[in-house]
């Protein structure tokens, strides 16, 4: 489906985040953009602001503003519950001041079903962030069926996000965190021994084929009221740690080799997706075959966006 976006007015929240920097790439490319800061993303005073003062009504909205931060002390106070708020209150506020120009809601979700406790007793604060988008996809769902609003909702569900890093960064810090435990931690000698690595997941998507599943949602019919899954392909650390060592032989000295054909860690045996209803609806919004960017590019990318940005000597 060939679409000019030339003539929308979409907002997007969490722009300066590492998939959002993504979707507001694709988002330059095809039009003007205006930049809003919002200081609060929990406050619906903001959102209601935002709303009402836009000159031209808007046309779309996408929201991907979630905390996901290593270093906290209450993960339910820290990262859960801002992120439900920030739902609840932006959607508010699009139901009240979004006017009947609003056509389309698109949130971005996660493919993996986890339990707060589960997240808080491991104290990981990448389940924690799995948490909090299924918990703000449940609310979002449960808003369309309490107020039956004028627009519809469409939520995109990655599994691992990994790729380059166009978003701003400050040092080594600013890698944002799934990049970080996926790929970087490899190289900074956090993880020397690959073969004890387990992840929490074991499926991955680029984050480019991320955020184009955001646009393209915009104006995609068959998008209307569904999950959208994401999942482009395996993803384990011995796969990660051979396609380093492939690409960048600098890094070889600091990417231990360990047992390269031994792509899965001992007991894991990840389950496989169902993705042909995802797989249809991304080809009817992209117009063509949709396609996935697979591990190899990915992790290549990865790292090479990680040499440049100055945040990894190669």
């Amino acid at each position: 489906m060939s679409t000019s976006y030339h003539e929308l007015h979409v907002p997007l929240t969490g722009a300066s985040g590492f998939v959002a920097s993504h979707i507001l790439s694709i988002l330059l490319e095809v039009g003007k953009v205006h930049f809003v800061i919002v200081a609060d993303f929990t406050s619906r005073t903001l959102f209601n602001t935002w709303f009402k003062d836009t000159k031209v009504p808007f046309d779309y909205d996408i929201h991907t503003a979630s905390p996901l931060k290593f270093n906290i002390e209450d993960m339910q106070r820290e990262m859960i519950e801002p992120a439900v708020q920030g739902t609840t209150q932006i959607l508010q506020s699009a139901l009240q001041h979004g006017g009947s120009t609003l056509k389309r809601f698109v949130l971005l979700g996660s493919a993996v079903s986890v339990t707060a406790q589960q997240a808080i007793e491991r104290k990981d604060s990448v389940l924690g962030y799995n948490v909090s988008n299924t918990q703000v996809e449940k609310k979002a769902w449960d808003f369309m069926t309490e107020y039956k609003p004028q627009f519809d909702l469409t939520v995109i569900n990655p599994d691992i996000i990994t790729g380059p890093m166009i978003h701003p960064m400050e040092g080594r810090g600013s890698i944002n965190e799934t990049n970080y435990f996926a790929v970087a931690s490899f190289i900074d000698e956090t993880n020397p021994r690959v073969e004890e690595v387990l992840f929490p997941f074991y499926h991955f998507v680029d984050v480019r084929n991320v955020a184009r599943s955001h646009v393209d949602a915009l104006t995609n019919p068959a998008a209307a009221g569904q999950h959208i899954l994401l999942v482009s392909g395996l993803i384990t650390p011995q796969l990660v740690v051979n396609f380093i060592r492939k690409h960048f032989p600098n890094l070889r000295n600091n990417v231990l080799e360990r047992m390269p054909a031994k792509e899965l860690p001992e007991g894991v045996h990840p389950t496989g997706w169902d993705m042909r209803v995802s797989l249809a609806i991304l080809s009817k919004g992209s117009g063509s075959e949709w396609r996935y960017i697979g591990l190899e590019d990915s992790v290549k990318d990865t790292v090479q966006s990680m040499i440049q940005r100055g945040v990894l000597t190669n």
